[in-house]
């Protein structure tokens, strides 16, 4: 029975919040291993850099800024996939069957960029945590050490790289929504498959994320870089995004800028199904229709 909470903001934000810090706790320790990977001054591979972490500073350390990503979630993920629907809905679409492709992605490049804008600052302190080798560091500690950061005023310094950011979420949520939202309408067309039938529903959500998670790892990985390198280096290092693309290139030529992939897809992948699945049946059972 339909309750129309699918136009309340509050559900919509909710649940997606709940979904992607469910989908998150599954794959940190991977993007911890991103992180280090995009940052070694030799490429290695995942495993490796897994080991690596593991040996040097235990196994915890791959759960590293773990609260700020929580909190990075519950804003910016939130944000970003909450927004989707009612950005959608307010350019027109309503059936997913006869909705343009071009508005999916609008409606997702839109809530991704306003999203990333809003909630920058836990981007950063969940790289910076990541990032660090020595002893483990409260989110406050690495708040407080961002504040002394040059910028005037001191909110200021919690916006390093928030244009890197922003481009990076304008990529993944044209790419994550749109792909997702376009692959479920194909398959039902086309393969028939319903979300009212239990087996053919979880097939079509399965299907939809793995073709999302290689879509986004694809999308973004430049920009991913990017971030890091702007977000994990001293302030004033790399002045804005294009700024740190050239210099990846330079350093170490455009396969640098997928540094990291293998361990970007093993992020985005099982992040995609956990999050979805958890999505869609939160939204089943709040009375909400399938995405």
């Amino acid at each position: 029975m339909p309750t129309g909470r699918e136009d309340s903001l509050a559900w919509q934000l909710g649940l997606a919040g709940a979904a992607c810090t469910v989908a998150q706790g599954t794959i940190h320790w991977v993007e911890t291993t991103m992180v280090r990977q995009q940052l070694a001054t030799n490429q290695q591979n995942m495993l490796r850099t897994i080991q690596h972490i593991v040996r040097t500073e235990g196994a915890p350390a791959l759960y590293r800024g773990f609260a700020a990503a929580g909190m990075r979630e519950l804003s910016y993920s939130s944000l970003r996939f909450g927004l989707y629907e009612p950005i959608k809905k307010s350019l027109g679409a309503e059936d997913p069957a006869t909705t343009p492709f071009y508005k999916k992605v609008l409606a997702g490049l839109l809530a991704g960029a306003f999203a990333s804008a809003v909630a920058s600052p836990t981007d950063l302190l969940k790289i910076r945590a990541q990032a660090a080798t020595g002893p483990s560091e409260s989110v406050v500690a690495h708040a407080r050490a961002i504040a002394k950061g040059p910028a005037k005023p001191w909110p200021l310094n919690f916006y390093r790289g928030v244009s890197a950011t922003i481009v990076r979420a304008s990529c993944l949520g044209a790419t994550k929504m749109a792909t997702y939202d376009q692959t479920k309408t194909y398959l039902r067309s086309t393969c028939g498959w319903r979300d009212a039938v239990p087996l053919e529903r979880y097939k079509l959500q399965g299907a939809a994320a793995v073709a999302t998670g290689l879509a986004i790892t694809v999308a973004t990985s430049p920009a991913t870089n990017a971030r890091t390198f702007i977000m994990a280096n001293p302030p004033g290092t790399y002045s804005h995004v294009g700024n740190a693309l050239v210099a990846i290139v330079q350093q170490r030529g455009p396969i640098g800028l997928f540094r990291g992939f293998g361990a970007q897809w093993a992020r985005f992948g099982p992040y995609a199904l956990v999050q979805y699945f958890c999505w869609e049946r939160l939204r089943d059972a709040a009375g909400m229709r399938p995405l």
